[in-house]
């Protein structure tokens, strides 16, 4: 997925992504577009599961929530864990 840099402030460059706000948590998840979408896209947020349909006029550049990291890192420790159970680690 394409990255666009935005400067905010003095020299603050942080990356911006196409992402939706989740009609259910309202966390902003990605999109899951490399470029902006013409038509409607289906998403499935990584945080409440929630599975709906947004029109482009919904997707937007921005930063996504936090949380997916969150989510992200508590996801690899499950893997990590799994792993020494297992004995391929």
């Amino acid at each position: 997925m394409p990255i666009v840099w935005g400067c905010v402030g003095r020299g603050d460059a942080r990356p911006k992504v196409f992402v939706i706000a989740c009609k259910r948590c309202k966390r902003h998840i990605l999109a899951g577009a490399e470029t902006f979408p013409t038509d409607n896209i289906r998403v499935d947020c990584p945080l409440c599961g929630e599975k709906r349909r947004y029109r482009p006029t919904e997707v937007f550049l921005g930063e996504p929530s936090t949380l997916l990291g969150e989510q992200n890192k508590m996801d690899m420790e499950r893997i990590r864990v799994n792993r020494r159970r297992r004995g391929m680690d």
